[in-house]
């Protein structure tokens, strides 16, 4: 007998449906799985054998041949082990075929028979109120990811056994609203940061207006503690956000409330796969509607770094794969930081720097032009006076910081988008920016040698001052800050 009911397996983050189908028939016992599995998929056969014999129904002395269709689809993980084991109830009846037939299974087993949880069982469960699928068969553990969706007949297991117990109807569950969960995140309070009052106000205008934002300064300066403070200046996730966001996370397999955006945090050896993405999402998509820390930016692998270009303008990343291309999620706000010489000292007031000019020239390039052109901000960072930060520093608080920047960003969504993404058109407007202001610009562009993408993100940047500050129009005072947020186009690296 051939039973049939679906899984899933996950290319990118997207859930894409397998047709699993189970033939039981006469002639030398064997156990087969086809339909190009990876290794933990054809270990699946050890773990069904010894997890059906723990309940009492030991597989018949048969031939049993899995297919897992489509065939020409790679299945990967042990995702498709309670599929597997369910069709073989359905195939040896001791479970009614209906029951199964035209539902989705989802979970690994153990030895003893536990269903153990898997990731992306969100994104299954999107992918099913889609195609117009209701009943889900999954782990007790993945419950909390998908209890709040309507639609749906969910069907939590907690050992391969639970399957004989419920007398053929689903079990009775209290559907609930989902509940966001303790924040993964500490941020540092702002106001905890000594001295380096220019860069909580940069800090501000890029959590304001999501400008990509990079600190140039010594070791110990503030950088880091800096960058780690912007996710608690930013607004709660949006309710489309906050899917993509659980999305992402169910993907991975990592805990997310759903609420705050993300912050990921990569080292600097990560490698660029790891980065970018593979057949997992990368940590590009682990930041996605939050931020991204690149903490000693020019430590990290060329090839990684030039594949930010993408995200940086479009807001996702394309990953070519055997057979397929896989397009991940990332819409992230970029923050790095970096030395500005190998030994950290280069302009420093109180240390010598014992670089040469071409070592320091060859240390900053390994942060390409283009990539440089596609960050907003550009700060230099100074080590802080020690008596003057602990007596005389501003002591605005995270609370404060952000309230500004949600006034701020009300501002621009009457406007239709953040800043950061505003058409050039906009400032063609002769009620937008000052002609004084305007001139002032041109010629500061065309001698640094700006780009124009350069000029517009100044623009941008000078209307999100604008914003934050409360007045109507763009002049000299808010180009003047935008334009001392380019660092290194002014120290021409």
């Amino acid at each position: 007998m051939v039973s049939q009911l679906f899984s899933t397996t996950l290319v990118g983050v997207e859930a894409q449906f397998v047709r699993v189908e189970v033939d039981l028939a006469s002639g030398l016992p064997g156990f087969h799985i086809v339909g190009l599995p990876d290794a933990a998929v054809g270990e699946s056969v050890h773990r069904v054998r010894s997890a059906l014999r723990s309940i009492g129904h030991p597989i018949p002395p048969r031939r049993c041949t899995v297919n897992l269709a489509p065939g020409d689809l790679r299945k990967e993980g042990p995702r498709f082990d309670l599929s597997i084991a369910l069709g073989l109830l359905a195939a040896s009846e001791v479970i009614a075929p209906e029951l199964v037939r035209d539902s989705v299974v989802v979970g690994e087993l153990s030895l003893d028979g536990g269903v153990r949880p898997v990731r992306g069982v969100l994104n299954t469960a999107m992918a099913m109120r889609e195609r117009g699928l209701r009943r889900l068969f999954l782990a007790w553990e993945n419950m909390p990811e998908v209890d709040w969706l309507e639609g749906l007949e969910l069907w939590p297991l907690a050992s391969l056994g639970d399957m004989l117990q419920h007398g053929g109807g689903p079990p009775m569950l209290e559907r609930r609203e989902r509940e966001p969960r303790p924040s993964p995140l500490e941020v540092p309070e702002l106001g905890a940061v000594l001295g380096q009052d220019i860069g909580k106000r940069a800090l501000q205008v890029a959590a304001a207006g999501g400008h990509h934002l990079i600190w140039v300064g010594p070791p110990g300066c503030g950088k880091t503690m800096l960058s780690r403070c912007l996710p608690g200046l930013l607004p709660d996730l949006e309710e489309q956000q906050a899917l993509e966001v659980l999305a992402v996370s169910s993907a991975l397999g990592v805990a997310s409330d759903g609420r705050t955006p993300p912050l990921a945090e990569p080292h600097c050896q990560i490698s660029a796969p790891a980065l970018l993405g593979s057949h997992r999402p990368g940590e590009l998509s682990r930041a996605h509607q939050g931020v991204l820390f690149l903490d000693e930016v020019t430590e990290f692998d060329r090839d990684g770094l030039e594949g930010l270009r993408t995200a940086l303008e479009t807001g996702w990343i394309e990953v070519g794969r055997v057979r397929t291309r896989v397009r991940y999620p990332a819409r992230f706000q970029l923050v790095a930081a970096c030395n500005p010489c190998p030994c950290g000292f280069a302009g420093d007031d109180k240390k010598m720097c014992s670089c040469p000019d071409s070592r320091r020239l060859h240390y900053m390039n390994r942060l390409s032009g283009p990539i440089r052109d596609r960050v907003d901000l550009q700060v230099t960072l100074k080590r802080p006076d020690l008596r003057a930060s602990w007596k005389g520093s501003d002591k605005t608080t995270s609370e404060q910081a952000r309230e500004r920047v949600l006034k701020a960003r009300r501002r621009q969504l009457q406007r239709g988008c953040l800043n950061r993404d505003l058409p050039r058109s906009f400032f063609d407007d002769s009620k937008v920016i000052t002609m004084k202001a305007l001139d002032f610009l041109l010629d500061h562009g065309n001698q640094k040698h700006l780009s124009m993408r350069a000029l517009e993100k100044v623009l941008r940047v000078s209307q999100t001052i604008v914003d934050l500050e409360g007045k109507r129009g763009i002049d000299m005072d808010q180009v003047q800050e935008a334009v001392h947020y380019r660092c290194l186009d002014q120290q021409g690296w």
